[in-house]
């Protein structure tokens, strides 16, 4: 693990998705039992959707996010987490 950012003590808004994106190539964002994909580097990538979906109700970015080479995992979802580890 190469960095670990503790949710309760760093809070990171809207203005900060664009640094929590950078070199990220797919998104995958849990929506209770739905798993959302996005493919940043797809022309068709709905952006003001996915900024809409990584935020939850406080304002904040959701957690868990875990980052791992270029997939980022937004909230908890079991086949998001398969996909992360495998």
């Amino acid at each position: 693990m190469a960095q670990k950012v503790d949710a309760r003590k760093v809070r990171l808004g809207p203005s900060d998705l664009g640094t929590v994106l950078d070199g990220v190539r797919l998104v995958l964002v849990a929506g209770g039992r739905t798993l959302h994909r996005f493919d940043l580097a797809a022309k068709e990538c709905d952006r003001p959707e996915l900024l809409s979906r990584m935020i939850g109700p406080t304002g904040n970015l959701r957690a868990p996010t875990v980052r791992r080479g270029r997939l980022l995992v937004v909230g908890y979802h079991a086949d998001a987490m398969k996909e992360l580890v495998g």
